[in-house]
């Protein structure tokens, strides 16, 4: 089964070139503006709009907003890059140990990548298509508005998972950093570890009305995965933790390698994890509307250079991760380095104080994408803050608590949500604009009838990664397969 699926991805890099020769021309208009500060997917932070957020507003004689293109690349990459990347070695690991198993996961890593960046795109051409500024607002003119809630809960399980996995690398982070500094037992097992940073610090944080303060530190994520990354390559370099190295003997996890490997159902662990890693598509209608100039050919080519950027980064972190430790890596890679490990140590740092600035971003989310499906406004809202606020951060510190593998949650994550945002809900809103333009007289080009065709086997193999996905990482954590 996961032929049939990457069979049907590898059609995707053709729409790239077909999606800007065959879109309809329609006229734009203006309308009011509304953006809050929300997390894209696990592990990311960046300002985009809300589920019922508006655009800026422009005049006729405008094309988008003020954004340049260079600008854009780098804010496109920033929201798609973030600390979940550092679970993709263990990716590779959940179905090979061999060094071998690297070239298929990269192909299906950069496979996924041109597939994502194809459906971004195709969020921003039915933006345009059905003069839309929000993700929501498309949903609603393109499909249906009724089901406009299937966006509004989909946001918010991904914010609540995103907490979840933030709570969990925490804990890690901070434990391993206690233990570096030979801590005493009641500050530097896991357990208390997780307990105290949620009572002191995240508590206080996440109650917060105002997340401004927060906001510079937004960058913090990028720069430690950036600075992992190369603190990766370094040890695979000096074979610091191979047979003989200066940390082999201080790591519980030695590496292993064997020879040969199977494409089976445990590949769709790592399907599952490239779906997560991949998604901010809710962040299309932002980046086309803020684009300077936003025609579709220069939306693309921000588009593309930003996922092919990621992608390269992507495969970079998998192939020097799993090259070091094999079928021993670790659910997030940097628990496989030693705690006496400077360099490691300083990762551990800067991707757990990223993580405990963005926490309150991604809470946030969460608790406000509640409070609009409960419809609960004015004082109501007021007063359901406080305890909302401690009943949600109650419930993800003790899921941390029980969920220790970071690795599970991405999987889980991308399967139950990363396919439905990234396949299935973009080529639901492309067809559907599609049909509603037909009825209106315009002729599509082949070109479009072949891109309708591809959108509908995106939503099959969407369905099929949800299921398959949900049931072999489900399956895998309960020790069955």
């Amino acid at each position: 089964m996961p032929h049939v699926s990457l069979a049907l991805v590898c059609l995707v890099p053709l729409l790239f070139y077909i999606s800007n020769v065959s879109t309809f021309t329609v006229g734009r208009q203006p309308l009011a503006f509304r953006s809050t500060l929300q997390v894209t997917s696990p592990f990311k932070l960046s300002s985009v709009p809300s589920a019922t957020a508006e655009a800026p507003l422009v005049s006729k004689a405008e094309s988008g907003g003020d954004a340049s293109m260079p600008t854009s690349v780098f804010n496109l990459a920033k929201s798609v890059i973030g600390a979940g990347v550092l679970s993709l070695p263990n990716g590779v690991a959940i179905f090979a140990n061999d060094p071998k198993a690297l070239i298929p996961a990269s192909i299906i890593c950069a496979l996924f990548g041109v597939a994502a960046g194809y459906t971004f795109s195709s969020i921003g051409k039915v933006c345009k298509e059905t003069e839309s500024k929000s993700f929501m607002e498309a949903w609603n003119k393109a499909v249906d508005p009724k089901s406009g809630w299937v966006i509004s809960s989909s946001i918010t399980m991904m914010c609540f998972l995103a907490s979840l996995a933030y709570s969990i690398i925490i804990g890690d982070s901070f434990t391993s950093l206690a233990q570096t500094f030979n801590l005493p037992a009641i500050v530097s097992s896991r357990t208390n570890v997780i307990l105290l940073l949620s009572a002191i610090v995240l508590t206080p944080l996440c109650s917060m009305k105002s997340l401004s303060a927060l906001a510079p530190f937004s960058l913090l994520g990028l720069g430690g995965t950036l600075y992992t990354a190369i603190f990766m390559l370094i040890r695979l370099m000096d074979r610091s933790y191979f047979p003989g190295g200066k940390f082999f003997n201080d790591i519980a996890l030695k590496p292993v390698f064997g020879k040969g490997f199977t494409i089976n159902q445990m590949t769709f662990v790592l399907l599952s994890m490239f779906s997560t890693s991949y998604i901010a598509h809710y962040n299309a209608p932002k980046f086309y509307t803020e684009l300077k100039n936003n025609t579709m050919s220069r939306f693309n080519t921000v588009v593309g250079s930003a996922f092919g950027a990621s992608i390269l980064f992507f495969i970079f972190v998998m192939v020097t991760g799993f090259l070091q430790f094999g079928g021993n890596t670790a659910g997030f890679i940097l628990n496989n380095y030693s705690s006496k490990d400077n360099l490691a140590t300083l990762a551990r740092f800067a991707i757990g104080l990223a993580l405990l600035t963005g926490y309150p971003f991604t809470f946030s989310a969460l608790r406000e994408g509640l409070l609009d499906l409960q419809g609960k406004t004015g004082s109501s809202r007021d007063a359901a803050f406080t305890p909302l606020t401690l009943t949600l951060l109650g419930l993800v510190t003790a899921l941390a608590l029980v969920l220790k593998d970071v690795g599970f949650v991405v999987s889980m994550t991308g399967a139950l949500l990363g396919s439905l945002l990234m396949l299935i809900v973009p080529a639901i809103m492309n067809i559907s604009s599609h049909k509603a333009l037909v009825k209106k007289g315009l002729q599509p080009t082949f070109g479009k009838n072949l891109e309708i065709g591809v959108n509908y086997g995106l939503i099959g193999t969407g369905v099929v990664m949800t299921v398959l996905g949900v049931y072999v990482s489900v399956m895998r954590q309960l020790g069955k397969l």
